[in-house]
């Protein structure tokens, strides 16, 4: 386990793909900050979330984590070093400023459960042992070295099963799609969105990782002042399952996405939609954004966001997608 910001894991990406060529459980927590380079160094922005999907040359899955609250990083902390055993490979946290120098009372931690996960039965190690071996569920047996007497082979360059260097391509496209098969298993151990809400709410707030609190209280404030407003907080930003969510931002009648980041532009694909609308081309419907701060607040979050009582202009020709702004 690793844990770094920005600039730091800018630094050290070719670890990525080295952990996923030789097949290696690692969990990398980024604490985002406002880049780029040093940037501001003491302030808060979710800016690297596109930077962590994407971090790596080469195709090989990974999955992503950003809670919500000081209990949420025990929980999925737990959870990334479980899931990075199980699909021997890299699993991130996503944290930020703001939320790693945060501190409060909570209460004990649950342990019962905490890592928990859905795994397929493993399949017996080959003999001669073979360390990636072509299995199913494309996770291999795998052995410490030096703490069996099997020989543990592991290369960075393309390799067969026992881990010598090939050029062969036949075996090359074998061991990529291997590698591929880990999705599986991540896909089945995705952590479902929180939704806090009516069934059809007028307004749903789509957000991720630490600006949760601000969020909740901004929906809360604006449920007491009469409006129909839910929420929708994502703790895994990857990989993403649309059947858990899609029915929340089909059924609601104004869909806006937050984060933290340049106020010019969205600071994520969350606030895009841009891994949201796969594979349903669902578009969130408005954008309230905002730029690099000290601390999240609900003022800040939604700051001049109104309910218009006209129906907003459809996008894309889907009643379901929907226009909004300030």
């Amino acid at each position: 386990m690793t844990a770094t910001s920005g600039g730091g894991f800018a630094l050290m990406t070719e670890g990525i793909s080295l952990a996923a060529m030789t097949e290696t459980p690692v969990v990398i927590v980024v604490a985002q900050r406002p880049g780029p380079a040093t940037g501001l160094p003491t302030r808060t922005e979710q800016s690297d979330l596109e930077f962590v999907l994407h971090a790596g040359h080469g195709e090989f899955p990974r999955a992503v984590f950003a809670p919500g609250s000081i209990n949420a990083c025990f929980e999925l902390m737990c959870r990334t070093f479980a899931l990075a055993e199980a699909s021997q490979g890299p699993v991130f946290l996503l944290t930020d400023q703001f939320l790693a120098d945060s501190y409060r009372d909570v209460l004990p931690f649950h342990l019962d459960g905490a890592a928990a996960l859905v795994l397929a039965p493993q399949e017996p190690a080959p003999v001669p042992y073979r360390r990636y071996a072509f299995i199913a569920s494309g996770v291999s047996p795998r052995r410490v070295p030096g703490v069996s007497q099997d020989l543990v082979v592991a290369d960075s360059d393309e390799h067969d099963e026992e881990g010598h260097i090939t050029e062969d391509l036949t075996l090359r496209s074998k061991m990529v799609e291997k590698r591929l098969r880990k999705l599986t298993l991540l896909t089945a151990n995705v952590v479902a969105p929180e939704y806090d809400g009516g069934d059809a709410p007028d307004l749903l707030l789509v957000n991720w990782g630490s600006t949760k609190g601000a969020v909740d209280e901004a929906a809360a404030r604006m449920c007491a002042e009469g409006r129909s407003v839910g929420t929708l907080h994502f703790s895994q930003v990857w990989p993403l399952v649309p059947s858990q969510f899609l029915a929340r931002l089909q059924a609601a009648r104004r869909v806006v996405s937050r984060g933290f980041g340049r106020p010019e532009r969205p600071a994520s694909p969350l606030q895009t939609g841009g891994h949201l609308r796969c594979p349903e081309r669902l578009v969130p419907a408005g954008d309230a954004r905002g730029g690099a701060r000290r601390v999240f607040r609900p003022h800040h979050r939604f700051r001049g966001f109104r309910l218009s009582k006209a129906r907003p202009q459809a996008l894309h020709g889907r009643p379901d997608c929907v226009a909004g702004g300030p």
